[in-house]
Order: C-alpha cells, then structure tokens, then sequence
C-alpha cells in the first residue's frame, strides 16, 4: 500500500490513509514524502470530497469488519482494492511480474535495480524495503514497471504483464487455496495471459514450474542457480536462483551482460531477506522473513554455510494458524540446520484471531523430527509465548561468538530490536 501511495502520489494526486498504530519502515518512508497517515480506523477518517478510497485486502472478504470500509460503502464511494489499483498500473504499462511461492521481493529488487542501472529507468513495486533505495519502491519514467505478484486471493489475475518470472510452486495460503491443484490452477490462469509476444522466464530447478509453464503461449526461457556465476553480497544458494532469475530476464530486456553483473554483485539486499541487523556481547543477530518451511529451510542451510563455526540460534514465530496447520509436519522437518530453536506464539492475521492448532503442537513436531533423525539436539526445542519472554531468555542464554536469527511474517523482527537496546 505505501509503495502504491508513493507512485500515486507521484502523478500529481493528493493521498492520505490510515493503518493500524503498529510501525513498520514504511512510517519513515510517508513521513518523509509528507503523506498523512492516521493511526486507528475510525468512520470520521474518510474526507467528504475524497475522489477514491484504495483499500488493502486484507480489511475485505469474510468475517472481516472495518469502520472505514462501512463508511466508504455507505456513502457510496468508489472503493478499489490494492490489487485491482496494480493493475490499472499494468494496463499503462510493459509490465514485468514476479510469481512464486518463494523469492518474489528479492527478484523483483533485483530485477529493478539492474534495471535502474541500465539506465531504463522502471517503476518498480516491491513486497518490503530495497536496501539501496530504502524504500519499497521506485518511481520511474519509463514505460517499465517491475512488481511484486501475489497469488492470494488470486489477486494477480488483474494483472496484464508482458513478462512473467516463476519462481517456484509450493503449497501455501491455505485459508484461500483448499488444495494445492487449485493453488497450482491459479498460476495456470496467470500464465495464460501473457501474450504471444510477451515471454516467460521460469524456474528450471522446480519440478512444477517445469510442469505448469506447458501451458503458455508464448516464450519460455528457464534458468538454473549455476547461470549466475555472481559473487553475491547475500548468502545462499536460493539467492544465487534469485540472480539468475533477474539476470535471465534483464538479458531478454536487452541490458548488457557487464551491467547486469555489476548490478547484481552490488546488490545489497531487502529488509527482513537475511537483514543483519547488528550485533550486541559478540552476538551477531540476523532477522529474516521466512515463514514457509521451505524458506525455513533454505534460510537456515545459508546461515549454517556463512557461519559454520557458529551455534545458530532460530527463533521462529509461525504466521497464520491454517498455514501451521496444513504444513505443520512440514515445518517439523524445517529446523535441522538450528542448534537451539525457539517457537513464539502463532502470528494471526486481520483474517484469523485464533485456529485449531498451538505453537506447542509446532514444538512436539520438531522434535519428533530430531528424534527421529536420532539427533542429540531434540531437547534443545522450547516454546516461549512473548517476544518479550524470549528477549530475556535469550540475553541469559546466548554467549558471544553465537548467532540469533529471527524467522517469521509477523512482528518477531522486533526481537533483535530488543535484544540490541
């Protein structure tokens, strides 16, 4: 939603909006723009001469109320969402969207930041900070707009792009998605919509994307990890995927090999994508975004590469209770690169206040997992409900020379904020 505010802005019109009293960077990012922002929801909120009210999704749909919202339909406003806004955007534009289960956010910065040094100057909307710009987006000139594709609710089927990049295809959003064919069929969708001339670049490590990009019309460019040949600035062997994905796609573009290398290898990263965030007594604490197994995984396998001779602190707070639920063995299996592992309470959603399953049945599944792998480790798996409560176990228990990395969709980045004043 801010990075929609900044490109709205950038056209000439007046934007103001309201959001929960929780912060996050994007307050900086509107403060310094001079975009209003009111915290609470109240009905009194809404101007009366306001043209167009965008609304996130997430205050839409089911057992969802909001004051605003009410007001807006009760004095018969127009009312879009932040999806069908995009796609406006996408209608104007040679639009480039990245799809996927995984590495969506690192891509499209990846992509649009190449982009910018090529001199192509895109617009370019991303799911959280890009480092070098601090910020969310990048409001460009040019007919070039990179973003962020969400697959939720099926939200990127308003999209229109010329482009396509797949990233990978897991089962996810189980709240929206009942199966994992009908989470596939919405990709399917996606992939039948760009045009004969467009192209798509996909993933050729997932079995199925491999599988899916069969039914596109147009071109089809694959890519491996091992095309990058990059030294990166971020770790990880799901990084080196994530660079070969905007590089195969950048050289369709028509931007110089040299370029595209030079780019990437100054990459420094997204907020919350393995974001050091300091270190305090010798401990080195690193936040991260990870809330699908896989993610866990992938997160955990760099973390252990980069610090081999460290003992690797995780500490995960798990994100919606119907994805712990439908996953949950899935992320019992996520945690074999930890040395200790933490689990907070789950993180619901505007959508979900509570489920039929506990951060303990989490922690009883990791260890089944470890005993099952005859590992020494199994006991070293607790549950702590707060962040605050884990904030005070840890600065007991973790020594200088250790690394504590924060995983989760929810607000657990505001564990190393503790733990470092």
């Amino acid at each position: 939603m801010t990075a929609l505010a900044q490109v709205l802005q950038s056209r000439g019109m007046e934007v103001l909006g309201s959001d929960t009293d929780e912060k996050f960077f994007t307050d900086e990012v509107l403060e310094k723009l001079g975009i209003k922002v009111i915290e609470g929801f109240d009905e009194k909120n809404i101007p009366i001469d306001v043209d167009l009210v965008v609304v996130s999704a997430a205050y839409l749909g089911q057992g969802v109320k909001n004051s605003e919202v009410e007001q807006v339909k009760k004095q018969g406003l127009p009312l879009l969402t932040y999806p069908q806004i995009l796609g406006m955007l996408f209608q104007e534009k040679y639009g480039i969207a990245v799809a996927g289960t995984h590495g969506k956010s690192t891509i499209t910065a990846m992509l649009g930041l190449v982009l910018e040094k090529a001199g192509l100057d895109p617009t370019v909307i991303v799911g959280t900070k890009v480092l070098q710009w601090q910020s969310n987006a990048r409001v460009g000139r040019s007919q070039y707009l990179v973003a962020e594709a969400d697959e939720y609710r099926n939200n990127f089927l308003y999209y229109s792009p010329q482009v396509l990049v797949l990233t990978s295809l897991e089962y996810d959003h189980p709240d929206f998605f009942k199966d994992f064919q009908e989470y596939k069929e919405t990709f399917i969708r996606l992939i039948r919509k760009i045009p004969s001339d467009g192209f798509i670049v996909a993933n050729r490590e997932d079995e199925q994307v491999r599988k899916v990009v069969k039914q596109a019309k147009c071109r089809v460019i694959e890519y491996t990890a091992e095309q990058s040949g990059i030294k990166l600035k971020i770790p990880g062997q799901h990084n080196l995927l994530n660079a070969s994905a905007a590089l195969t796609t950048a050289h369709q573009l028509g931007v110089k090999a040299q370029t595209i290398e030079k780019a990437l290898a100054d990459f420094q990263g997204t907020s919350r994508r393995f974001e050091i965030k300091g270190e305090k007594k010798g401990i080195l604490l690193i936040d991260d975004y990870a809330h699908h197994p896989t993610e866990i995984q992938a997160t955990l396998k760099a973390a252990k590469e980069f610090y081999s001779q460290k003992k690797i602190w995780a500490i995960f707070q798990p994100h919606t209770f119907s994805r712990t639920k439908a996953l949950l063995k899935d992320f019992g299996a996520a945690f074999g690169q930890a040395d200790e592992v933490i689990i907070l309470d789950i993180y619901g959603s505007a959508r979900e206040k509570s489920g039929q399953v506990h951060a303990q049945d989490l922690v009883r599944e990791i260890k089944k997992y470890f005993r099952s792998k005859a590992t020494k480790g199994f006991q070293k798996v607790i549950y702590i409900p707060t962040i605050e409560k884990a904030a005070e176990y840890l600065k007991k228990q973790a020594k200088a020379g250790q690394v504590i990395l924060t995983m989760g969709a929810g607000d657990v980045w505001k564990l190393s904020t503790a733990l470092l004043f």
